[in-house]
């Protein structure tokens, strides 16, 4: 039981102050200064002193027993499971919060995710970097409490709640993994980083490309509508889209060194690919250079060196295609007979409609994804939209069912 006592050597005392005697947590017989002239309030003080030692003492006895259930737990589940690295490090991790109330310094998701983006400035082009910077965004405008949990703390399944809170939000399709695809390689990076011990982002399936990924594809009467509004090297830019099906992105870091006058090629590697680690996995794409787009080119100057269309910026470039939309009266949606809802139109209708003008004109579909860079008929299919005439001419040649129906009840 705490006490209180006057401090004296050979019987006279060394202070006016009484010294406070009580036990800590661990049994130990503690004494300190009051800095207190009256017993009464110095005996006060060192009860609550010895009452503050009694409740850590008991923390501390609630936390050895929660480690001593979660250590019970762990080993069953592993003896029962399989014996696994990554579990063993959760577990860990867990019980360094039980003991000490506070989580190892380890990186958070949201932390991890700042860190890889910042090591890749300077080491990809800018815009590559913008875009990055823009999907990390969007992530982390739904990850929640996720974005908290410590990289080893993670598991598939949050991956694939990040995944669920995109579709569920503005981002749709494709853009969704796109996004994804960031988050997965961030994820591979500390797999590399021995981070984690498992990379759990090669189980998270990316979303299906339905009806969200379908963009309105842009008549030739309005491609000429817009060309006609559009500021001088936005003409070129659409002028390019709708003769070669190139992104966006791709045509705005189009460069004089792409075109070959004399062989009348133009030849780059596709904006989806270009950051692939092996050069010999990089997609190649090869366009030819049409009389129009050459014409252009000696309108505004061939050079040498450089960008083509130094006039596009380097953000806000959706915007300003849709300003022209705008301006050129051009519908930014189309309403299509077999969905509920209209199509948007951006500025990747125009790879819509060259994908469709080689359709519709007899290119097979496997020429077809070579110049458009695509990987699998069903991304190419998205991209076609066969006029009336096709159908007719294609499916006129099959023979029709004779039944008579007239006769059926």
């Amino acid at each position: 039981m705490a006490t209180a006592y006057i401090k004296r050597v050979n019987g006279k005392p060394q202070s006016l102050n009484y010294y406070a005697v009580w036990y800590d947590a661990n049994g130990k017989r503690k004494t300190k200064s009051t800095g207190l002239t009256k017993k009464r309030e110095a005996k006060a003080l060192a009860n609550e002193w010895e009452l503050a030692e009694i409740k850590l003492k008991k923390r501390k006895s609630k936390r050895l027993e929660e480690i001593q259930e979660e250590l019970k737990s762990f080993i069953a589940k592993q003896n029962r499971e399989g014996w696994k690295e990554s579990e063993t490090i959760k577990m860990i991790t867990k019980i360094h919060k039980i003991g000490s109330g506070h989580k190892l310094n380890l990186p958070t998701l949201k932390r991890y995710l700042i860190d890889w983006l910042l090591s890749k400035k300077g080491k990809i082009a800018e815009t590559s970097f913008d875009a990055y910077t823009s999907h990390i965004s969007s992530i982390a405008s739904v990850y929640g409490t996720i974005g908290d949990k410590q990289l080893c703390e993670l598991a598939t399944d949050d991956l694939r709640e990040i995944q669920r809170r995109l579709a569920n939000g503005p981002n749709k399709g494709n853009t969704v993994n796109t996004k994804m695809g960031v988050l997965k390689s961030a994820i591979g990076r500390a797999y590399i980083e021995g981070l984690i011990t498992r990379n759990i982002g090669l189980a998270v399936e990316p979303e299906s490309e339905g009806d969200s990924t379908i963009k309105g594809a842009f008549t030739s009467d309005e491609i000429q509508k817009l060309i006609k509004v559009a500021p001088r090297h936005w003409k070129g830019m659409i002028l390019f889209g709708a003769d070669t099906g190139l992104r966006l992105s791709n045509l705005a870091n189009l460069k004089w060194k792409n075109i070959n006058f004399e062989e009348e090629i133009i030849k780059l590697i596709v904006v989806k690919y270009d950051r692939s680690a092996k050069k010999t996995k990089r997609t190649v794409v090869y366009h030819l250079l049409s009389d129009t787009m050459r014409n252009y080119l000696e309108f505004i100057g061939i050079k040498k060196t450089g960008k083509v269309f130094t006039d596009i910026p380097s953000r806000g470039r959706a915007y300003h295609f849709d300003k022209i939309l705008n301006e050129a009266g051009v519908p930014k949606e189309v309403e299509v007979d077999y969905l509920d809802e209209p199509i948007a139109r951006t500025f990747h209708g125009l790879r819509h409609y060259y994908n469709s003008k080689m359709t519709n004109n007899g290119v097979s579909q496997d020429v077809r994804k070579k110049y458009t860079g695509h990987k699998s008929d069903s991304s190419n299919d998205i991209y076609t939209h066969i006029d009336k005439e096709t159908i007719v001419k294609e499916l006129g040649k099959v023979p029709q069912t004779e039944v008579e129906w007239q006769a059926v009840q």
